[in-house]
């Protein structure tokens, strides 16, 4: 995995497991596209259910479609 992928990773992950909506939305992101870790959509839906409920607009959208 290239370097910056690696942080990339490292840090959207850490935002999201403290609550950061955003964080959590790209996370779900990352693991719904396999960037940087397994493709798991059932993660990836974990992810932006958190974001969701946080008002995350875009996390809704991705709930949606997904669901």
């Amino acid at each position: 995995m290239e370097k910056d992928l690696e942080k990339s990773l490292y840090w959207t992950k850490r935002a999201a497991e403290h609550g950061d909506r955003d964080g959590q939305f790209n996370l779900g992101w990352m693991y719904e596209n396999g960037l940087g870790v397994g493709l798991d959509v059932k993660e990836a839906l974990f992810w932006y259910e958190k974001a969701a409920a946080q008002e995350h607009d875009l996390a809704k959208e991705k709930l949606a479609e997904l669901n």
